[in-house]
């Protein structure tokens, strides 16, 4: 998937090079391509599965009822995680799930390094608040 989403993100580059206005950097600039591509991708897949991330979670040998348990909290982890209002969501999802690092994400927002970290912080706590609730 990371290959097509590569693929993806540099094709819709050469389209689209005359929107590019040079505002940010060029890094910058595919990088946001890409995030969008990612979220593309995201999205497209909710709409055929009902958890996008399951292949995420590595549970090979693990005894059943250490496995329900881990099902359980990946579950309200998920679920809180969805319920984040944006920016936290995108900023977390991006950080976690799509290994950017704060400051990639800082840089696709327009934001400070300062901002992204904060909002990273923010959003796993209100997570783990909702989680041990």
């Amino acid at each position: 998937m990371a290959e097509e989403l590569l693929q993806e993100t540099f094709y819709q580059a050469f389209v689209h090079i005359d929107r590019f206005e040079g505002r940010s950097s060029l890094y910058t600039w595919l990088c946001q391509i890409g995030k969008n591509a990612w979220l593309k991708e995201c999205r497209r897949r909710r709409r055929f599965a009902d958890e996008p991330w399951d292949d995420l979670r590595l549970t090979a040998g693990m005894p059943p009822e250490e496995q329900a348990i881990q099902d359980d909290e990946y579950r309200r982890i998920r679920q809180a995680l969805l319920r984040l209002d944006e920016p936290y969501k995108e900023v977390f999802i991006l950080h976690v799930y799509g290994g950017l690092k704060l400051k990639e994400i800082a840089e696709s927002q327009g934001k400070t390094e300062n901002w992204a970290r904060v909002t990273y912080y923010r959003a796993k706590q209100k997570i783990l608040r909702e989680v041990s609730e």
